[in-house]
């Protein structure tokens, strides 16, 4: 597996915190508003089933003090079927299901197949999308601040081996849907993304979780083993 390949499947175990951190009831804070507004997030999380938005992505590299953004759109549906679709000027496919997972680069006509174990590691927060592993056994809360229009839950990890530093929620304070978050890893990176007209839900097919490419494309398999 390339570098580029295996730095895209990083980013990809930070992103997939979001959708993991609120599948625990049970964390408890001496105020009684913030138990209330975490449960009220538990709860509208326990509700989606489907998961459909725009969204927009910076990433703060430190070591070369430059901010990438990119621009794409996104489809969950539990458990662990995704597709992340990110737009130019490098535009790539990433799909997901309980199995595996494909990296697909049109431009370069190369797709590549991954084990889903190979990506939700035992401390990887992706693990939750999958509907396993415990929140807590991860997480600490932090703290939940209730801002005028958000909600912001911040988590740090429990393993001081995992590279994320810590975990940042956004969830609307008028309906508790989570609208975005931001990782910070311990190297300095700092990885944002935040969700647009949002549409939770709705039916999606199960072939926008199948890749499907054109003839000719060259694909890396790393599912078989030797």
């Amino acid at each position: 597996m390339t570098n580029r390949e295996k730095t895209f499947l990083n980013l990809l175990q930070k992103l997939l915190a979001l959708f993991a951190v609120l599948t625990l009831p049970g964390v408890l804070f001496a105020e009684t508003s913030k138990q209330k507004a975490l449960d009220a997030i538990q709860n509208q999380y326990e509700k989606v089933v489907t998961f459909e938005a725009d969204f927009t992505q910076q990433s703060y590299i430190k070591m070369m003090d430059q901010t990438q953004s990119v621009k794409g759109t996104v489809q969950i549906k539990k458990p662990g079927k995704m597709r992340w679709v990110y737009g130019a000027p490098d535009t790539q496919i990433l799909i997901s299901n309980e199995k595996t997972l494909w990296l697909y680069v049109p431009d370069e006509e190369q797709a590549t197949k991954v084990p889903v174990e190979s990506i939700y590691s035992s401390n990887t927060p992706a693990l939750f999308l999958a509907g396993k592993g415990k929140l807590t056994h991860a997480f600490n809360v932090e703290s939940v601040i209730e801002e005028s229009q958000n909600i912001v839950v911040t988590l740090v990890p429990k393993n001081e081996e995992q590279g994320m530093a810590r975990l940042v929620l956004l969830a609307d304070k008028k309906n508790f849907q989570i609208t975005g978050s931001t990782v910070y890893d311990k190297l300095g990176n700092k990885t944002e993304i935040r969700f647009t007209r949002i549409r939770v839900n709705r039916e999606i097919p199960e072939e926008q979780f199948q890749l499907k490419t054109p003839p000719g494309v060259e694909v890396l398999d790393y599912t078989q083993t030797p």
